[in-house]
């Protein structure tokens, strides 16, 4: 009994320790422990990358968005790479007249991180950004960027993701976002940030080291960057918008999808967890990576615990369980509920990721790589149109959902065309 009942408290010690007492360390670090880095204004020359693969309905207005950004055209390149694309992502790309962009067609199906390791190297200038087909930029976003590299400790700069629902309920995502972007701000504060968002975010061009395809770029590289002593930030004036489909099975999947290579990734960078080698930053990464994408399985084992202490009149343990059965209702209210408020959606979000992250613990073991997914998607732009240019603004399309395909070990041959 003694036994069981400690070893309860340590599970659900571990399970509090990522979602409450971790951010609560975070924040007393980030004002005991601060240090700042300079930010001025600074204007180097900056290319941005986009690797797309059958984008045909956003890849237009990404372009003239971000062709059309706050930034001295002379010192802004676009470079866009086509991964194997066959819809009409590559006629519209190439439609597109500007002597800023760069197109490039790879035409077998590479990878959205083999794509950059071919990019990267033909970029210009001081600064590479990297985004995503269907994030919109806001006018002023590369200025807020570049200012941050004015330190010469900085190497790499994120943001984060502004997610618009196309219905009046907010997207689970929406609330895991902004959970990831107020514990990097806080890491940030007094050290690196754990990660960088995929949809936005930039380092020094001569930071950059080739990765393997099947890495997951916007955790790899961050860490690359660390390894070479440089700080990797995030600045909560930097961000873009998404649509996000409000659909749940669209979200386990990204999340599936994006916590197996988180994984791996890990696995492979089995040295960054060293606190000895790189101190504050590996407290961050076993805190903010490691034992969060436990808590399925500490959630899994207190349930099951206090089922089986309901018997011996242990209150705390009662209280517990009759807690996770109040949670799984909110779940459950969550789902068939039309109208659901805000703790449903919470509930909801929290199954969603526990079930993702219980997921890809197996999928990870197992072997899958998810070198390449599918986007399908029909662009909703209607949140986009303050972002666009003023002849643009006149489309509105369906909401954006993502899958992911599923391969074991995939290695793809290397391929490449030259720009057009």
């Amino acid at each position: 009994m003694n036994i069981i009942g400690r070893i309860n408290h340590v599970v659900l010690l571990l399970l509090l320790y990522s979602y409450v007492i971790y951010p609560a360390i975070l924040f007393v670090l980030s004002r005991v422990f601060r240090r700042p880095w300079k930010q001025k204004r600074f204007e180097p020359h900056v290319t941005v990358v986009i690797s797309a693969y059958n984008e045909e309905g956003v890849i237009r207005d990404k372009i003239l968005n971000t062709l059309s950004l706050d930034y001295p055209e002379n010192k802004l390149r676009v470079v866009v790479g086509s991964d194997g694309s066959t819809d009409g992502t590559n006629e519209i790309v190439a439609s597109i007249k500007d002597r800023r962009l760069r197109f490039y067609h790879f035409p077998q199906r590479l990878g959205k991180t083999a794509c950059l390791n071919r990019m990267v190297p033909r970029s210009k200038g001081e600064i590479v950004v990297f985004t995503d087909a269907n994030s919109m930029l806001p006018p002023g976003v590369i200025r807020s960027i570049v200012r941050n590299f004015a330190d010469p400790a900085v190497g790499l700069v994120t943001g984060w993701t502004k997610y618009c629902s196309p219905s009046d309920e907010k997207a689970p995502a929406g609330s895991y976002a902004r959970f990831e972007k107020a514990l990097k701000i806080m890491e940030s504060s007094s050290g690196s940030c754990v990660g960088a968002d995929g949809a936005i975010f930039a380092i020094r061009k001569s930071l950059y080291r080739p990765l393997q395809d099947d890495d997951i770029n916007d955790f790899v590289i961050p860490l690359d960057v660390i390894r070479q002593k440089h700080r990797a930030v995030l600045d909560p004036d930097v961000f873009c918008i998404e649509d996000a489909a409000a659909a749940a099975g669209d979200e386990y999947q990204r999340q599936v999808r994006i916590t197996t290579r988180t994984l791996r990734a890990i696995r492979r960078n089995i040295e960054m967890l060293n606190p000895l080698k790189y101190g504050l930053f590996s407290f961050f990464m076993i805190s903010h990576k490691v034992l969060r994408f436990l808590c399925p399985y500490f959630f899994i084992s207190a349930y099951i615990i206090n089922m089986a202490l309901l018997g011996r009149k242990v209150l705390i343990s009662r209280l517990i369980f009759l807690g996770q059965n109040l949670l799984l209702a909110g779940v459950l209210g969550g789902f068939v509920s039309k109208s659901a408020n805000s703790i449903h959606r919470l509930s909801r979000m929290l199954l969603i990721t526990f079930a993702a992250q219980g997921i890809a613990w197996i999928r990870m073991i197992a072997g899958f790589t998810d070198t390449t997914w599918s986007p399908r998607r029909q662009a909703r732009i209607s949140a986009f149109e303050p972002l666009l240019p003023p002849q643009e603004k006149e489309r509105s399309r369906g909401p954006i959902s993502y899958g992911f395909s599923r391969s074991r070990n995939e290695q793809t041959p290397l391929m490449s065309n030259p720009p057009r």
